[in-house]
C-alpha cells in the first residue's frame, strides 16, 4: 500500500540520500558521470534545508516504510518566475517509475500550490531529459525559456524552464 502525504518532520537526509540515487539513475548519460559518482548526502542535506527555509514544501510517498517518490513545491526562485509557484523536484524509484506516482505527486503539488494562491506553475527540467520534458508536457506544461546549471568544473548544463497556468 502506497501512502502519500507531508511529512513531520521532514526526513532531511533520507530524502538527500533518496534524490542523489535518483539523479544517479535519472541523469546517467545526461550529467557527467563523476559529478553523479561525487554526490554528498550533506551537501544534498544542505540544498534541501535551504529549499526548506525558502518555504518550499514537501510530499513523499512510501509503500510500506520504504521511500518510493518525493515532490517539493512552493515560492519560486526562477528570474523571472518569482511571482509563480515552483514545482522544484519531482522524483520517483525506478522501480515505481510508470505507476502513476509521479502523475499523483505532480497533481497534488499543483492543487496544494492552488491553496497557497498561485495561478501560474513553473519547473525547470535538464534540457536532454526528454522523458520528463515529455511528462510535463503531458501535464500542460509549454516551454518558456532557458537557462543553466553549472555543475562544477566548468561542466555546464541547459535546461529548460516550463511553466503551466
Amino acid at each position: 500500500m502506497i501512502s502519500i502525504a507531508r511529512p513531520d518532520p521532514v526526513p532531511v537526509r533520507e530524502l538527500a540520500e533518496f534524490v542523489n540515487d535518483c539523479w544517479r539513475h535519472a541523469y546517467a548519460g545526461i550529467l557527467d558521470a563523476d559529478f553523479l559518482a561525487n554526490l554528498t548526502t550533506d551537501s544534498r542535506a544542505e540544498i534541501i534545508g535551504r529549499k526548506l527555509a525558502f518555504g518550499q514544501q514537501i510530499l513523499v510517498a512510501y509503500d510500506h516504510h520504504e521511500l518510493v517518490a518525493m515532490s517539493m513545491y512552493g515560492p519560486s526562485h526562477l528570474a523571472g518566475w518569482e511571482q509563480a509557484g515552483l514545482v522544484g523536484m519531482i522524483y520517483v524509484q525506478p522501480d515505481h517509475i510508470g505507476t502513476g506516482l509521479g502523475h499523483q505527486l505532480l497533481t497534488r503539488s499543483e492543487a496544494n500550490l492552488d491553496l497557497m494562491g498561485y495561478t501560474t506553475y513553473v519547473l525547470d527540467v535538464f534540457a536532454a531529459n526528454t522523458h520528463a520534458i515529455e511528462f510535463y508536457k503531458r501535464h500542460g506544461y509549454v516551454r518558456v525559456s532557458n537557462k543553466t546549471f553549472d555543475a562544477s568544473e566548468g561542466k555546464i548544463y541547459p535546461l529548460d524552464i516550463m511553466a503551466k497556468s
